[in-house]
């Protein structure tokens, strides 16, 4: 909270009169640059299979986009937001349409949520520790969708 103070000019005891405490403030940071992966995804048409392509590739790219946040998100269960619970629910109500069973929604919506986090903080951390270049990451963003593309051909065939 005092970085944050420093940077915007403030003390931190004014942060205060916003937020409660460091919890509340990364709920309120991961709202704000998730709903955009939201409003986004209200907004898509298209089969199943192609808005869970659609909302996943979004996310990663918003987690990419924020990597410390996402990070400290990671460090901080607390501060799961409900823009995060949103797009879950979005994902699960996807992959019921896919017709898949209570069981199998379950393994998938873990595995596909698993599978994007970990890519993606993969690469926000090497663009972090290494000031990676667009074209580094625009590969690891490449391979992160093909390699979605071949989960989603065995939740969607």
């Amino acid at each position: 909270m005092r970085t944050l103070a420093d940077a915007l000019g403030v003390t931190p005891m004014a942060l205060y009169n916003h937020v409660e405490d460091r919890v509340s403030l990364l709920r309120a940071l991961s709202d704000y640059v998730y709903r955009d992966v939201s409003q986004k995804f209200e907004q898509s048409t298209g089969t199943p299979r192609k808005r869970t392509e659609f909302l996943l590739i979004n996310y990663y790219a918003a987690v990419l986009k924020h990597p410390n946040l996402s990070l400290s998100i990671f460090e901080t269960p607390d501060a799961f937001s409900i823009e995060a619970a949103r797009i879950t629910n979005y994902l699960e109500a996807l992959l019921k349409d896919a017709g898949l069973s209570l069981a199998k929604r379950k393994l998938w919506l873990e595995i596909l949520v698993d599978f994007t986090h970990g890519s993606s903080i993969a690469t926000a951390t090497h663009q972090i520790n290494k000031k990676s270049d667009r074209a580094l990451i625009q590969g690891q963003s490449q391979r992160y969708e093909k390699a979605l593309t071949e989960l989603l051909n065995h939740v969607f065939p």
